[in-house]
């Protein structure tokens, strides 16, 4: 524990006074002539930069009485350079690791983050342990999940949720959610569900609303009378309720709330035989929370979605679609305070030019059965042989630049049923769909596939833009 604990006070943070704002890419866009460059913002913070609290120090106190918690942060000033693995879009906070530790920066001060006992509900299940020693354990893999990290949007908080865990095998999923206050770096413990405590659930979704004021969280697992339920935490009084309970699959990530209040989230029900819709929307109506399914004219037995992005600075929202529930070939880009427009195409990257095809739902499924009819004869028969065989790029990994004007996809190309995995990046301007390349990080270093639609590669919040490659986290900003 004396080891564990010294090596947890040796992470220190990166200086950043103001994070950066996102740079114009509209001139580099239309000169076509985009690159990504890995930046080095590497910075020593000084020792009156490194705040300890209070409630930190007593924690730290109990398990170590004889520990001089100072003077070790002090010389942990003098270790190597943090990694930064998530920036807060408001431009104001950071999580950031160093050696598996994480500690976390919010205006001008760096704390140490530690498992808080002073705020939030009793922990009767041992989540505030268990999360905890995820981060003092392997702190990186417990934001590599589908969301990645979720902000409050003024940077005081964030949030993860656990989709990783429920698909991760033996793993346990955490059975409530939890929140770093990162102002302080104390983690505080929300009430899962005032009933059902013995019952397997875990956070499989998880939203901040747009005033900061409520956590919404989706608890998936076996309830009495459904299989998911909506949550509300409010941040001032740490109140719960139950908004909704539904035996629906509701529950892939991400969750986002939109301009009029009502939550967005993936249909992603892979158990469909016949036509999948495309997103799921939580709504209040007359003082009660329902569910409703938002169906396409483009429908298709053929693509599910596997992703979802929204901005409401732009208004739109894009979903990756797993074709023939593989890999993502295909993508939508609709605007739900739009009456969900353009929910009738499917859009796809030509194999043969850097352009995007637009698609109706027949013309999609007509290619995939197309596809399964060439490679109906390979041995083995399988899935991937069909999709390898479509004449699109698989999407494998796309992120929303911050302005939600642009999507920054990684690509795979195919050449006929079995694919030569040569990997590229492009940038997609969502106004017009015109795509251009984006040279700079080797495409092939990206860290994606085993559990990829369960890890984050790329995060984009400001100008700054994190990938995770094959030889760790680096930050990238276009030229």
């Amino acid at each position: 524990m004396m080891k564990k604990l010294m090596s947890f006070l040796l992470c220190i943070a990166l200086l950043c006074t103001t994070l950066p704002a996102l740079a114009d890419l509209d001139t580099a866009f239309e000169a076509g002539n985009l690159k990504l460059v890995e930046t080095d913002s590497v910075c020593t913070p000084a020792v009156s930069d490194f705040e300890l609290t209070e409630d930190m120090l007593t924690v730290i106190a109990e398990l170590a009485p004889e520990m001089d918690v100072p003077a070790m942060v002090e010389e942990a000033l003098k270790a190597g350079p943090p990694t930064v693995l998530s920036l807060a879009p408001s431009g104001n906070a950071a999580i950031l690791e160093l050696a598996g530790y994480g500690i976390c920066f919010f205006e001008g001060k760096y704390h140490v983050i530690y498992p808080g006992a002073s705020r939030g509900v009793e922990d009767t299940c041992g989540n505030r342990k268990d999360f905890f020693m995820r981060f003092a354990g392997n702190y990186r893999t417990s934001i590599d999940d589908y969301s990645g990290m979720i902000w409050s949007p003024d940077g005081q908080y964030v949030t993860v949720s656990n989709m990783y865990v429920l698909f991760g095998g033996a793993k346990v999923g955490i059975l409530a959610p939890m929140i770093i206050d990162v102002s302080t770096g104390e983690i505080i413990l929300l009430d899962a569900f005032p009933t059902d405590k013995g019952f397997g659930q875990t956070v499989s979704a998880a939203c901040f609303s747009r005033d900061g004021r409520y956590l919404y969280y989706i608890l998936y697992g076996r309830f009495e009378d459904a299989r998911i339920c909506l949550c509300r935490c409010d941040l001032a009084t740490g109140e719960t309720e139950a908004l909704l309970k539904s035996e629906e699959r509701a529950f892939i990530p991400p969750l986002r709330a939109l301009a009029d209040g009502s939550l967005l989230l993936n249909d992603n029900n892979q158990t469909r035989t016949s036509e999948f819709g495309s997103v799921f929307r939580f709504a209040e109506k007359d003082g009660e929370w329902i569910l409703e399914h938002i169906e396409g004219t483009a429908t298709t037995r053929y693509a599910s979605p596997s992703r979802l992005f929204y901005s409401e600075k732009s208004g739109y929202v894009v979903t990756l679609d797993n074709t023939l529930l593989v890999r993502p070939y295909s993508f939508q880009v609709f605007r739900p305070e739009e009456d969900f427009v353009s929910l009738d195409r499917y859009l796809c990257l030509s194999e043969e030019k850097d352009e995007v095809i637009s698609l109706t739902g027949a013309e999609l499924e007509a290619a995939a059965t197309a596809a399964q009819e060439l490679c109906k004869d390979i041995e083995p028969k399988s899935r991937d042989n069909a999709v390898n065989a479509l004449p699109f790029r698989c999407i494998e990994y796309a992120v929303m630049s911050p302005d939600g004007n642009y999507l920054l996809a990684v690509t795979v190309s195919t050449d006929g049923p079995i694919a030569d995995y040569i990997r590229d990046l492009f940038l997609i301007r969502l106004t017009d769909l015109a795509v251009r390349r984006v040279d700079g990080p080797d495409a092939r270093s990206i860290a994606l596939g085993t559990y990829l639609n369960w890890r984050r590669a790329i995060e984009w919040n400001t100008d700054t833009l994190i990938i995770v490659t094959d030889t760790g986290v680096k930050t990238y900003q276009f030229e």
